[in-house]
């Protein structure tokens, strides 16, 4: 009998060598390739064959690349599992990569909406020293209490909770030496996302208002049979009409990847597929003990 699954479209990560060997190596990133070259004006086959470190992770790239790997993944993974999917989701970047995925935009919206958000967010804060850093074994509650003691609070930006024990916030590379302190005395260990800006928190206003008024479809978009969970609110959409909407409410919107996770956990599914690259959604997964939910990998080179 076919399983119930549910597929989740990862997030941005940073590009290393082995994403690079698999986007070259799969056959069924061939044609993403070109159409994204082909709609963006940029040589994606190129890059990924020579671009430097740079090159690969600028975001005008990245982005639409880890897009059309989550969409060949989702493709390949339907073809070699016997699984029909209930819903698919996604982690910030990977909503839009679902949203392709499933039908609601055509791959080269996905790629033109996705290029446009990191072209603007570059404009906004390149330079400025904002980044996005991952916050694991400690509470954001306990984090922000700590650091409100010590009048330190404004240098934090709350982005996304990720699990009980993990989260997601913005700050100045500067400013976490004040405050490391503070994230000592409350159990939390931290990392910086390499070449990333902040994204889902009150620092992303402008861009959020600059994005809104530049943004169009140029293809019509469309309903679709399979819900997409939302990690703006923990439920579920099948109308075409609340994608622009949601992917603008994205940006000033602390996001509930918390709430995603038990929302699939409580519909009792037969598998969790995270589609490459899974180890960021894996991770944070494997680190919330509040989780039950066991996922496996797929699409573009993943494990089975």
């Amino acid at each position: 009998m076919t399983a119930t699954g549910a597929y989740i479209f990862p997030s941005q990560v940073y590009l290393d060598d082995d994403i690079r060997e698999r986007c070259l190596r799969s056959r069924e990133m061939r044609i993403m390739l070109d159409l994204a070259s082909d709609t963006l004006s940029m040589d994606f086959r190129a890059i990924l064959r020579d671009g430097d470190e740079a090159e690969l992770n600028d975001p005008r790239f990245r982005r639409p690349l880890i897009n059309l790997m989550g969409v060949a993944g989702y493709q390949q993974d339907l073809r070699e599992r016997d699984l029909r999917p209930v819903c698919v989701t996604g982690i910030s970047l990977g909503f839009l990569s679902a949203a392709a995925a499933t039908g609601w935009v055509s791959l080269e919206d996905m790629v033109r909406m996705s290029h446009l958000m990191a072209a603007i967010e570059i404009d906004e804060f390149e330079g400025t020293g904002y980044v996005s850093v991952f916050f694991y074994n400690g509470d954001h509650r306990t984090v922000f209490d700590e650091l409100r003691s010590r009048q330190l609070d404004h240098l934090l930006h709350l982005s996304a909770y990720v699990s009980s024990n993990q989260f997601l916030a913005a700050c100045r590379v500067s400013d976490l030496d004040a405050m490391k302190p503070a994230l000592i005395k409350a159990g939390a260990m931290y990392r910086a996302i390499p070449y990333s800006y902040p994204g889902h928190c009150d620092l992303m206003g402008t861009v959020r208002k600059r994005f809104g008024e530049e943004w169009r479809f140029k293809d019509p978009y469309h309903n679709t049979e399979i819900p997409l969970i939302s990690i703006n609110d923990a439920r579920p959409y099948t109308s075409g009409e609340t994608i622009r909407q949601l992917a603008l409410e994205q940006y000033t919107t602390i996001l509930d990847w918390r709430g995603v996770l038990r929302y699939l956990q409580d519909l009792e599914l037969d598998c969790y597929v995270v589609l490459e690259p899974s180890a960021f959604v894996v991770k944070s997964i494997a680190l919330d003990p509040d989780c039950a939910i066991t996922p496996v990998t797929g699409g573009v080179g993943g494990v089975r």
